[in-house]
């Protein structure tokens, strides 16, 4: 009950006098305030008949409970053993209620004849057979409770006794035999006995001359079982499920692993051409692996998929680790994984829409180990008090006149604010208060957009022999003679010129390209579904310091770089 570490005692919580004044006699007394009468931890105690009497840690007290793998039956007030008959008719046993500690009476399940019913894996298993027992018993039903218990009685397994070592083992199996004999029983003496004869075709190995159990390795090669072939009356040596012979090593291995293979390569059912069919599905050769990252090998369509995704699954189902062979994935679903849904015991891909309703998408949560539908911000939407999704920039849960946005911070929360124009150094007028409808439908300033997703307001006209816009391109005024390219539709040098609301002409990058500087929000794939919320002539850049970015900014307006030079409002 005390701990030692390092040379020195740890006594066990119970221990302090104050909550538990029997500790000044024994650490092994504990108090029991119901008449202030002092007993042994871990005994009867004051409580009932099978219960224990143990340290509740939580309330700092003594209390009674049943021993471990014993449950309560409420009906008798009693502890009886988990799966066994308890205070429960013939063919029924004491079992956990869903979802509580206490004890129930279960039924047994329906099991074919000569069969026996184990409770603790709900499982079927042959009569005298070794089944869920370890080494040395066997699977019978007790005469007396009708259970079914493992154990080794002479007077019932008299035909698997061994008297030697007092055991039982199943017959034709090696059991204490040496290699090359197996357990056998002589009716004509009456006696068990390890033996071996030709005349035992099932198990008896020509090549070696001795007798083995099936569906064992015995005087096989690795990889592979010595199994009985009907068709020929013969026992022979054959690869294991799942593997395939490599003819250089004359060894199974398991297919789709490494196996015998260098580094970088799998082990391949062999697709050889002068092979029959037959020899193509038990021989296999070594390839060149061709997934990386987190994807996985399907040999059902030959491709690559990533682990957790779809993938080439059906619905409600995920491309998941294969148990046998790490190399590839199968399709399941199980409750372990992140994209179980408990609702309808289907899997989804987090981050999708799954069984969640419109503008939400399937989360993951490590810290309650389940899957929660979460306002989906990509389009952006944000969840509010209410526990409704709601899109950012638009009127949303808020009054007349104010509009949803989500300021800066670690953990920002949406919050209502009345927007008012103002403009930013760079000339980039950033008005959040165009009108509002009260449908809580975004901005719909309807730009037009050319094939590259260029926005212009209005649509400029161009000189056909200069290519000189004379409007507004991508929300930045231009001078009359900047040159622009007509095939990209956007100005060809990198830095032009712009003129500010004031009247101010500045220089500027004249072109965010992907991968480059930054990008605009509505050039983003992510974000392109609010492409409708930027009013035209309006920029966003991205970042709350005011510089360009590839982080989408939302919420008020940005504060201006230390080093650029205010723009009067």
């Amino acid at each position: 009950m005390a701990v030692v570490v390092g040379g020195t005692v740890i006594p066990p919580p119970w221990v302090n006098q104050t909550t538990n004044p029997c500790a000044a006699e024994s650490w092994q007394l504990l108090y029991w305030p119901e008449d202030g009468s002092c007993h042994r931890i871990f005994t009867q105690g004051p409580c009932g008949e099978t219960l224990e009497f143990y340290y509740d840690v939580m309330s700092g007290r003594g209390r009674c409970r049943c021993p471990r793998g014993s449950l309560f039956h409420s009906p008798t007030q009693r502890c009886f053993p988990h799966y066994s008959r308890g205070p429960c008719p013939p063919r029924q046993y004491v079992d956990r209620k869903e979802n509580a500690e206490e004890g129930m009476c279960r039924k047994f399940g329906n099991c074919p004849p000569g069969q026996v019913f184990w409770p603790a894996t709900r499982d079927c298993y042959q009569y005298h057979t070794r089944g869920p027992c370890l080494k040395g018993a066997l699977l019978y039903v007790n005469p007396t409770t009708g259970m079914p218990e493992c154990g080794c009685e002479r007077s019932v397994m008299f035909s698997n006794y061994w008297p030697l070592t007092g055991l039982c083992f199943e017959l034709f199996q090696r059991g204490p035999c040496p290699a090359g004999h197996i357990f056998l029983y002589n009716a004509t003496r009456g006696v068990t006995e390890c033996g071996c004869s030709e005349a035992l075709v099932t198990n008896y190995h020509a090549e070696s001359g001795g007798c083995y159990e099936l569906d064992q390795r015995g005087p096989c090669p690795p990889g592979h079982i010595f199994t009985f072939k009907p068709s020929t009356m013969t026992a022979t040596c054959t690869c294991r499920p799942q593997h395939a012979l490599h003819p250089p090593t004359g060894a199974c291995y398991h297919l789709y692993t490494r196996g015998p293979c260098q580094k970088g390569h799998f082990f391949t059912p062999s697709l050889s051409s002068n092979t029959t069919i037959e020899a193509r599905l038990l021989q296999g050769q070594c390839q060149v692996y061709p997934c990386s990252g987190p994807r996985r090998y399907h040999p059902a369509t030959d491709s690559c998929h990533r682990l957790g995704w779809r993938g080439p699954c059906q619905d409600g189902r995920l491309f998941i680790y294969h148990e046998d062979a790490p190399l590839v994935g199968d399709c399941g679903c199980l409750e372990e994984l992140a994209g179980y849904w408990q609702g309808d015991g289907r899997c989804y891909e987090v981050g999708s829409r799954g069984p969640c309703p419109p503008n939400q998408i399937l989360a993951y949560s490590k810290s309650n180990a389940a899957s929660f539908c979460a306002c989906d911000l990509r389009k952006g939407f944000v969840r509010w008090h209410d526990n409704q999704c709601y899109r950012l920039d638009t009127k949303g849960p808020c009054h007349l006149g104010q509009i949803l946005v989500l300021p800066r911070g670690p953990r920002p929360a949406p919050t209502c604010i009345t927007p008012s124009p103002q403009i930013n150094p760079e000339g980039h007028h950033f008005d959040p208060s165009p009108e509002i409808n009260p449908l809580n439908q975004p901005f719909n300033p309807a730009p037009e957009i050319n094939p590259n997703n260029r926005h212009f307001n209005p649509t400029p006209e161009i000189n056909p022999q200069t290519h000189h816009f004379n409007s507004v391109v991508q929300g930045r005024h231009l001078l009359q003679n900047t040159t622009v390219d007509p095939t990209t539709t956007t100005p060809s040098s990198e830095r032009t010129r712009t003129i500010g609301r004031d009247g101010e002409v500045r220089e500027g990058l004249g072109r965010l390209g992907q991968g480059r500087m930054g990008r605009s929000m509505g050039d983003t794939e992510v974000w392109g579904g609010l492409e409708s919320l930027v009013p035209p002539g309006h920029y966003f850049t991205g970042r709350p310091d005011g510089q360009p970015g590839l982080t989408p900014w939302w919420g008020q307006n940005p504060t201006p770089h230390p080093t650029q030079a205010s723009a009067p409002g």
